[in-house]
């Protein structure tokens, strides 16, 4: 996928025309892991007056996807929660432009239609009432659905037991996956919505997991997600990742010696298909996938313009500008992070050269995972990076052109 936010996916395939999205609206499931029960089909109550207050015309329920509803339409959240709300025009020639307000009207994100994606925007929301408004780009709203997705907020938040496999599971009913032992979930078995895999920490250090999948470009195949747990008596959720990979998700992250549980799942509780659940604690797997489209004719000859950065140093873009080139004269545990200056969502991509010339992606980020901001437009990037000169491209959120941010480079300290 070009562009992820958690769970971006374009949704054309559900809004391919109006005569389709009826006949399956019934069969789509929002979310792998929703704060509650499911429903897809999707009503509303017809005035928001008992539930929101009056703060717009139509009141939604939660984690379910609502065909046709009211331009300004209203949630109430009763705990603190990661919320994705996403739009689609139900003509595939519409475009729409989605936006999450409080109460008080003030915007906490938004997205436009793009060729070929919808708007999508997730937010980390304390108890409260929000309001959804989606308008036409060019004047009248055309008929439009939404969708909305819970998950858990914080790493601090403990994760339904219930839903989990015990810790005596491990190396038993769920099998552990190490260094040099990816653990294999076959076509069969992808039939169920989750699958599991434990990870044993000896000793406390900067770790990367993912879940690779025979074709992470596909935009046909199934749109995975991974979540990390520290198992336990009360298993806590440490952190989730979206499409790092094409639609393989990818962290890395600090953890402490002990057990932790990584859950695969499939966007709309679709079956995941067959892919592996990997781990490198040694900073030797780096995995090469295809960049966004926009940047697909870039070559490394972009390097002989763009500003140069090395570990260390940061430098501010004035006006436009898409490229900056980092060297890196040895493996090491990199931070890069770009801040805008303005409004703009910015996205961070580093690229590398295959000896062919191609370019390839090696690491993404369109938001920071250490930030509890709701307003996360700021990307930084942990991970260790290989020696050599790296592209890194800054655009914004729907591959834009950025403009006057800041981008720094700097050695990563554990977290």
């Amino acid at each position: 996928m070009d562009n992820a936010r958690t769970g971006r996916r374009a949704v054309a395939w559900i809004v391919a025309g109006a005569v389709v999205i009826v006949g399956i609206v019934v069969a789509v499931a929002l979310a792998a892991r929703p704060s509650g029960d499911a429903a897809v089909a999707g009503s509303a109550s017809p005035t928001a007056g008992d539930v929101c207050g009056g703060v717009a015309d139509q009141s939604i329920a939660l984690d379910q996807q609502v065909v046709g509803p009211e331009p300004r339409t209203c949630f109430v959240l009763a705990e603190r929660r990661q919320v994705t709300v996403g739009a689609a025009a139900l003509e595939p020639d519409d475009a729409v432009v989605l936006a999450v307000l409080d109460v008080d009207g003030t915007e906490l994100g938004g997205a436009q239609s793009e060729a070929g994606w919808d708007p999508e925007v997730s937010l980390t929301l304390e108890p409260g009432t929000y309001v959804i408004e989606v308008t036409g780009t060019a004047g009248a709203t055309p008929p439009f659905l939404i969708y909305t997705a819970t998950f858990p907020a914080t790493a601090e938040e403990p994760a339904d037991a219930a839903q989990l496999p015990p810790l005596d599971a491990c190396g038993a009913d769920v099998p552990t996956v190490r260094d040099d032992a990816p653990v294999t979930v076959s076509a069969a078995a992808g039939e169920s919505a989750a699958h599991y895999a434990c990870l044993e920490i000896e000793e406390a250090g900067f770790v990367k997991v993912g879940l690779a999948s025979a074709e992470p470009s596909d935009q046909d195949a199934p749109d995975l997600q991974l979540a990390v747990y520290r198992h336990g008596e009360q298993p806590t959720l440490v952190r989730t990742a979206d499409d790092a990979i094409g639609l393989d998700p990818e962290m890395s992250l600090d953890l402490e010696p002990g057990t932790y549980l990584l859950e695969a799942t499939a966007w709309f509780d679709l079956p995941t298909g067959e892919f592996e659940f990997y781990v490198d604690d040694d900073a030797d797997l780096f995995r090469r996938g295809e960049v966004t489209s926009l940047h697909a004719d870039a070559t490394a000859a972009l390097c002989a313009d763009a500003p140069a950065l090395a570990p260390g140093e940061a430098i501010t873009v004035d006006g436009e500008g898409t490229y900056v080139c980092v060297t890196v004269p040895s493996d090491q545990r990199l931070t890069l992070e770009a801040a805008t200056l303005s409004d703009q969502d910015l996205v961070l991509e580093v690229i590398g050269f295959e000896d062919s010339g191609a370019p390839y992606r090696l690491a993404f980020a369109d938001e920071n995972p250490y930030s509890d901001v709701l307003a996360n437009v700021d990307p930084l990037i942990d991970q260790v990076l290989p020696a050599g000169t790296w592209l890194v491209a800054v655009t914004t959120y729907y591959t834009g052109v950025a403009a006057d941010y800041d981008v720094a480079v700097q050695p990563a300290v554990a977290r």
